[in-house]
């Protein structure tokens, strides 16, 4: 699949937004017998290194061991208690339902319409040698747009508009300062809803947790409203979907730009 702009796209990614509900329900069967292994094994999840955790003897030999664990009470009791169709059935079935499920949750908070991509920096300007300035590289969307210019506007007309002559202007932000970043790479939906963000672990309140990542999730739907309005007061971004079903619509279409798409 082509879930970035600057990923080189192929002819079978025109029909990515028709095959990607089905494999998403692969997921989580793809973590239990592969990635799981890659892990343990190469000692990194893809550019993350992974040493901190599995560079222990005791933790790579507790890896195998509830590995083995898990294998027989996930799958080896319900083929023994009911056979081997009915038990590997069940197990395959329960895997899929899971996968589909997490897959869209997850997907839905940064492969969206409106999201922007991050991108390494700063560079150096392109004056010449003896340039010594530094490009600063904004998140843009697929499309090339800059979100936060446009809520920088928002931002800066509505002091402008405010009666009050002693009202400070916007303060700035850098287009790459870290936080700002969360907020233009993430998307909630469900916000502020207590049911979704239980039954999402969180990910309905994707934001809250790129900018909190220690705060327990339970927590998110408390500080949801302080993070949006701080947002709007600095002029950053910040994208809400009313629901899950928006943002997986936005999500489909979004794919379906992407695997159309030559570049950003």
């Amino acid at each position: 699949m082509r879930m970035h702009p600057l990923h080189s796209p192929s002819w079978y990614h025109k029909y990515q937004h028709l095959y990607a509900p089905p494999l998403f329900a692969f997921m989580t069967l793809a973590k239990v017998f592969q990635q799981d292994f890659e892990v343990a094994t190469s000692k990194h999840l893809y550019h993350i290194d992974a040493n901190g955790r599995y560079g222990s003897l005791w933790n790579v030999m507790r890896f195998w061991a509830m590995k083995a664990i898990t294998m027989i009470y996930m799958m080896g009791l319900p083929v023994f208690y009911h056979g081997w169709v009915k038990g590997l059935g069940l197990f395959v079935l329960g895997h899929l339902v899971c996968g589909e499920l997490l897959a869209t949750m997850f997907i839905v908070n940064h492969v969206i319409e409106g999201v922007s991509y991050g991108s390494k920096g700063p560079q150096k300007g392109s004056g010449g040698d003896n340039d010594n300035t530094e490009k600063i590289l904004k998140p843009t969307t697929a499309k090339g747009d800059t979100p936060m210019e446009q809520t920088r506007k928002q931002a800066a007309d509505g002091k402008r508009n405010n009666d009050n002559k002693d009202s400070k202007p916007v303060p700035y932000v850098p287009y790459n300062d870290w936080a700002a970043v969360q907020c233009q790479t993430s998307v909630n939906w469900s916000p502020g809803s207590w049911f979704w963000n239980h039954f999402s672990g969180g990910l309905s309140h994707q934001i809250e947790h790129h900018l909190f990542p220690s705060i327990c999730h339970t927590n998110y739907y408390h500080i949801q409203d302080v993070v949006e309005s701080t947002c709007a007061e600095y002029g950053v971004p910040y994208q809400s979907e009313p629901n899950l079903w928006v943002a997986y619509c936005k999500m489909i279409r979004h794919l379906k730009f992407l695997g159309r798409s030559k570049s950003a």
